[in-house]
């Protein structure tokens, strides 16, 4: 079963809010957090939903092409607010970290991979061969930054492709495979932002459910109100098609359970909805 879940910020950018929520967004920028999950279970340990920056992006983007990456999108990580950095200020070690679900292999979400020696890895393979197969400058134009990786994440390595399990008490759209064979943590498909992105819902901590969308809504207004970004930020998705209906489903699983209370849907980058759970132990 799943003790608690922490939420961490790992850095951040910033991003125009027009981008983001055409409707009623300005021109202004606003604060892009990566935030992480840091889930504790009672026989797996420790268990970290994404990875969020650390200084290593620095490092890696100092030439091109990928310095073209850090120019678009400039990355504000102090070592000490990295995801590892967290885990320590938190009497934990690196080492504890049993496993990193990496939702998907934009650079803002696996920044931080090589900080945890020990963990397996678990992703979509369709979707790392997929930016594999890219020409090193399209892998930059499409946020993947392959130098990102530890030497060893193959031989680490879980991929999670089959989502079979129904997951009835979230739709009959829901599918998912169990991660640690009890039911508390099941992975779920969240397709559109890129081939392969995955997500984390995870059951009963404190008499709530918490489903982790990573980017399929960038921002919490997103998923409630059914609002799709600028077109221009559409332009680097995967699937548009299949990002809207990730998000619709999304928005009729806010709005089945809005009365009820049970189920938390939270984002990656939205700063508002990180404001309120930063740092919460539940």
């Amino acid at each position: 079963m799943v003790r608690s879940i922490t939420f961490l910020e790992a850095g951040y950018t910033e991003q125009l809010e027009k981008f983001v929520n055409p409707l009623t967004g300005s021109w202004r920028k606003i604060r892009f957090p990566s935030t992480v999950a840091l889930i504790e279970h009672s026989t797996a340990g420790m268990i970290l939903f994404d990875t969020g920056y650390s200084p290593r992006f620095v490092e890696v983007t100092r030439y091109f092409p990928e310095k073209i990456y850090a120019l678009v999108t400039p990355v504000v990580i102090p070592p000490e607010e990295s995801a590892v950095g967290k885990i320590r200020k938190l009497g934990l070690r690196p080492d504890d970290v049993s496993h990193v679900v990496l939702s998907h292999f934009h650079a803002d979400h696996i920044a931080g991979a090589a900080d945890f020696k020990k963990a397996k890895y678990v992703y979509s393979f369709r979707e790392l061969e997929y930016f594999k197969g890219l020409s090193r400058f399209n892998q930059v134009k499409n946020a993947f930054v392959g130098a990102l990786l530890p030497d060893d994440f193959h031989s680490r390595s879980l991929p999670a492709d089959e989502f079979l399990v129904p997951l009835p008490e979230l739709s009959p759209h829901w599918k998912g495979k169990d991660l640690l064979g009890d039911g508390s943590i099941m992975l779920v498909s969240l397709p559109g932002h890129t081939l392969g992105q995955v997500g984390l819902y995870v059951r009963d901590v404190g008499g709530k459910d918490y489903l982790l969308v990573a980017d399929a809504a960038w921002l919490t207004t997103s998923y409630q109100e059914n609002i799709l970004p600028h077109q221009i930020a559409q332009s680097v998705f995967y699937n548009r098609k299949a990002y809207r209906e990730t998000l619709g489903h999304l928005h009729d699983l806010y709005c089945s359970h809005q009365s009820g209370g049970r189920l938390n849907i939270v984002t990656c980058h939205c700063d508002m909805g990180f404001s309120e759970i930063e740092g919460k132990h539940v």
